[in-house]
């Protein structure tokens, strides 16, 4: 898996660190905690312990991830998973993005640049399509007459995490929508990306 060194001039919007937090469910405290050791958002002053964060400030991408390395670590793939699932329904998008399953996979990638900036800039910008490099993508490959399409992303998020993205977007869509995880093309066995199978009837 990347090294979370490698993304120092990176930056997630809080609105995106904040729906993630929230997707932990019942480990969100937690989870909360582990995010403000990772120096992410400020101690909320209701004495409950959850970090306070700013949505519409830019958080270094490089503490968000270890932040995802300790949650893993501690409450495992599952918690990740539903992170993802949680997080489809609430994070920006650029423009019309919800316009149906297969457009909605088409334009994944637009709406996850949309939410990170290098070195302060936002990497997506829906007016002119102009979109930054170096966080990776989610490539989609649609499958010509069925109601298929193949994501393949390399970003620097687990894959627990992107699996439960992908799964949550499809069912957006249509709620029998299905997504497999190929393990032979899998980050975790070496992989470039992982390949995500989503159909749908």
């Amino acid at each position: 898996m990347p090294n979370s060194e490698n993304y120092k001039e990176y930056q997630t919007l809080g609105s995106t660190v904040q729906v993630t937090l929230d997707g932990f469910g019942s480990f969100t405290l937690l989870a909360s905690k582990i995010l403000l050791e990772c120096g992410l958002g400020e101690m909320d002053t209701d004495g409950v312990g959850m970090a306070k964060l700013d949505p519409e400030k830019w958080y270094p991408l490089d503490a968000f991830l270890r932040a995802f390395d300790r949650v893993q670590a501690e409450f495992g793939d599952y918690t990740l998973k539903q992170s993802g699932l949680y997080i489809v329904k609430k994070a920006s998008q650029p423009g019309d993005f919800l316009t149906g399953i297969a457009r909605a996979f088409e334009t994944l990638d637009m709406g996850y640049h949309y939410n990170h900036a290098k070195s302060g800039k936002r990497m997506f910008d829906p007016q002119t399509g102009q979109m930054l490099e170096g966080i990776g993508h989610y490539k989609v490959r649609t499958v010509p007459g069925k109601t298929q399409v193949f994501v393949d992303a390399d970003t620097p998020y687990p894959c627990a995490f992107e699996e439960g993205l992908v799964t949550g977007l499809g069912q957006q869509f249509n709620a029998g929508a299905k997504v497999m995880h190929d393990p032979k093309t899998c980050r975790k066995k070496g992989a470039p990306a992982c390949t995500y199978s989503i159909t749908w009837k």
